[in-house]
């Protein structure tokens, strides 16, 4: 909510060529978080194990310290390497005007200094998901998602200048880990201090961690790929165009974000105990996340060219429009994936989803530049859809591979999914505002009909009733 008042004010403030520049800069804070080399997630499905277990808490405590001590060498780690590459990055790669080459190189070093404490955030939040600080990890959350708008425009009573952006930027990621520390380390568990560091429990760590390594290289890699190869392509303004409606609707993803790190340690102790369980859990997950997101989703889509055009003006409306449409379906697709790859970790087969970043690389970013050179920035949204409809598919069928019991239920979600789809995709091609609305509305109504049965069905309303009352 505060990105979308801010957004706008911040592309006024910085420019096209500055704010495509700032997005970057906000990509590759994300991609050089892939330096905790798979250990949080890693992390938390062997606490959660080791919890569920009563493991005594001494051992437990000590293979989380061991962790962060390690994950302090490999944040420092992505830092020299960003801090390495950033003059080849700005001269080479991103085709940034002689004005502010300089000022970018600059701001990009100081990034570097983040990644330490993005990489040591990211272990913290694995440790609180194991110990389910939901509440906690959902305020620090909130804290991040509304400070990374605000502290770049706050700055800019200041100054205009991307160093002053990134520098808001570290301070906002120093802060997120005193509070991911401070909340970890508030728990009666963590309040139990040991100095043993113990490195041989780093093997079962990276033992599952080096699976996910594979993936938090390379599926970050695909993720923000695009908007480098754009900036080279077609240069740095026309990243603000494709990157304005992205991370706008990307921000939805906090909702399959949290329902997946809910789901993650119960799929990781009900591995051992009761998978029937499990997958019905599973299902959950999946069919409340197609609840929640669709009515969104489908509004995004349908009303993208006239949403924009209110919202930062007929430029981005006219350049931006079939974009949001994309980056929507794109969404809706990729959040039931997100549930699936928490499921397939839970069980304890990360290298599945590696082997599948591996395979789909190299032919998705040949179909990136492809579309990009036919298509322009719509030609890239489509490549990232199409990559995270692939995505979404396989992952099921490995899901229904590892939980037999599973293979009909899963593919009906995928149907619906599928059906959903066909309004989202169609809206965006209807011009007429005339025939949009009430295909909205008449889908919307139809929707909602059926998503208030199954939620009177599974007990939500008198769920909801329960804990209002208290």
């Amino acid at each position: 909510m505060v990105g979308v008042v801010v957004f706008p004010l911040i592309i006024q403030q910085y420019g096209i060529e500055r704010f495509g520049l700032l997005a970057i800069a906000w990509s590759l804070v994300g991609y050089f978080g892939l330096f905790d080399m798979g250990l949080s997630r890693a992390l938390t499905q062997i606490v959660s194990n080791k919890l569920s277990q009563n493991t005594q808490s001494e051992e437990v405590v000590t293979i989380i310290q061991t962790a962060l001590l390690v994950s302090w060498g490999l944040g420092i780690l992505g830092g020299v390497i960003l801090w390495l590459v950033s003059d080849w990055l700005v001269i080479d790669i991103l085709s940034v005007s002689k004005l502010i080459e300089n000022e970018t190189i600059q701001a990009f070093k100081i990034l570097a200094i983040a990644i330490p404490f993005v990489v040591i955030a990211s272990m913290l939040r694995g440790v609180m998901e194991s110990l389910q600080l939901f509440r906690q990890a959902s305020v620090i959350r909130v804290f991040l998602g509304v400070c990374t708008f605000l502290g770049p425009y706050l700055v800019t009573f200041y100054g205009v200048s991307l160093v002053y952006a990134v520098y808001a930027l570290l301070a906002i990621r120093v802060t997120a880990w005193l509070m991911h520390a401070y909340a970890a380390n508030s728990t009666e568990l963590m309040r139990k201090k040991t100095n043993t560091i113990k490195f041989d429990v780093l093997k079962p760590l990276f033992a599952f961690g080096g699976w996910m390594t594979v993936s938090n290289v390379i599926g970050p890699f695909m993720v923000y790929f695009d908007r480098f190869v754009i900036a080279y392509l077609l240069g740095a303004s026309a990243v603000a165009y494709y990157v304005a409606p992205y991370e706008m609707i990307t921000k939805l993803w906090i909702i399959p974000g949290s329902i997946a790190g809910v789901l993650f340690p119960i799929f990781s102790k009900e591995r051992l105990t009761n998978s029937a369980s499990s997958v019905d859990v599973l299902i959950k997950g999946l069919l409340y996340v197609i609840i929640i997101l669709f009515p969104i989703i489908f509004l995004f889509a349908s009303f993208a060219a006239e949403g924009l055009n209110f919202w930062i003006g007929a430029d981005f409306a006219a350049k931006s429009a079939a974009i949001v449409g994309w980056f929507s379906a794109g969404i809706f697709v990729n959040s039931i994936g997100q549930i699936l790859y928490a499921k397939i970790q839970g069980i304890g087969r990360p290298d599945l989803t590696a082997k599948l970043h591996i395979f789909e690389s190299i032919p998705y970013w040949i179909l990136l530049y492809v579309l990009i050179k036919a298509y322009g920035i719509e030609g890239a949204a489509v490549a990232w859809f199409l990559r995270a409809s692939i995505d979404t598919l396989v992952l099921a069928i490995f899901v229904t591979r590892l939980c037999h019991h599973s293979k009909q239920r899963i593919f009906r979600v995928l149907i619906v999914l599928f059906v959903l789809l066909l309004p989202v995709i169609g809206a965006m091609y209807i011009a007429s505002l005339y025939w949009r609305m009430p295909l909205f509305l008449i889908t919307l109504l139809i929707f909602l009909l059926f998503a208030i049965k199954k939620m009177y069905q599974d007990g939500t309303f008198s769920y909801l009733k329960k804990i209002t009352q208290k």
